[in-house]
């Protein structure tokens, strides 16, 4: 019933109110101690590496088989997929979490860059991704996500749990990927949890981050509770910069190049 309430409901209308409950939140502590900075992060080069794209050409032609190489509608489209790979092949966080596993878009691409150097996954959503039930197949996708990673020889830790549950430790992570609930509470509240989560050096990738709360892609479709989220972090610490990938060396969304992925790390001049 919520959810087919949610549908109903206009994306603007749900963005102003979501920046309404996150104006009522108080301030929380956004320790970047165990960032990596960015001045230790160069887009470009990660996304142009010749040896991952190798790696990214063989991997992918085998997912593409099991789940399909083209867009899903309620999945991470190829673009962004394909820039995970990237970005997992190039930091090699070897204890990694994501937060809203949903029909599994990401979690195949994340686990098998992962696997390239003995990455560890887990993936957490708030309800169960691999029942008759999930998400899955109410979007026409072939198989749950855990049988995908199984018939690839992929792994990953499936657990059903809320994000705020899962953000409570006690277990330490070199990458989160926040990418459930996009309210602007929500990612306020998840990013604050996330960094006190991470071991040395690590990272926190956010989806659906649209810088000014404008559109990125030809279709015109834009979320705008995570960059109101920062927008208040900023406000409240400088120790943090947010990175938007932007555009990409392949296609993304809507026939553009532009993906809103978006990373979050420790302020290059602290």
């Amino acid at each position: 019933m919520l959810a087919a309430i949610k549908e109903l409901v206009p994306q603007v209308v749900r963005d102003y109110v979501n920046a309404r409950n996150l104006r009522v939140q108080p301030p929380l502590p956004f320790p970047n101690l165990n960032l990596r900075s960015r001045s230790e992060i160069d887009i470009p080069a990660m996304m142009n590496d010749s040896r991952i794209a190798s790696d990214f050409a063989e991997d992918h032609a085998r997912i593409s088989e099991a789940y399909g190489a083209g867009e899903i509608s309620g999945g991470v489209n190829p673009g962004d997929r394909r820039a995970l790979y990237h970005l997992i092949a190039r930091f090699k966080p070897h204890n990694i979490l994501e937060i809203g596993t949903h029909v599994g878009a990401s979690t195949l691409y994340i686990a098998a860059a992962a696997r390239r150097f003995g990455g560890k996954l887990t993936t957490a959503d708030i309800t169960d991704v691999n029942g008759a039930l999930g998400a899955w197949k109410a979007y026409g996708v072939s198989a749950p996500p855990s049988d995908l990673i199984n018939r690839l020889g992929l792994s990953a830790k499936f657990v059903v749990l809320s994000a705020a549950e899962m953000l409570k430790g006690p277990e330490r992570y070199d990458l989160i990927f926040l990418d459930g609930d996009h309210s602007a509470l929500a990612v306020y509240c998840e990013i604050s949890a996330a960094l006190q989560m991470l071991n040395p050096g690590g990272l926190i990738l956010l989806h659906d981050f649209y810088p000014d709360c404008k559109p990125l892609t030809p279709d015109g479709t834009m979320i705008g509770g995570p960059a109101v989220a920062a927008s208040r972090i900023k406000g409240e610490t400088a120790g943090l910069s947010f990175i938007p990938l932007g555009n990409l060396p392949w296609q993304t969304k809507g026939g553009g190049n532009a993906t809103s992925l978006a990373l979050v790390a420790r302020a290059a001049n602290l």
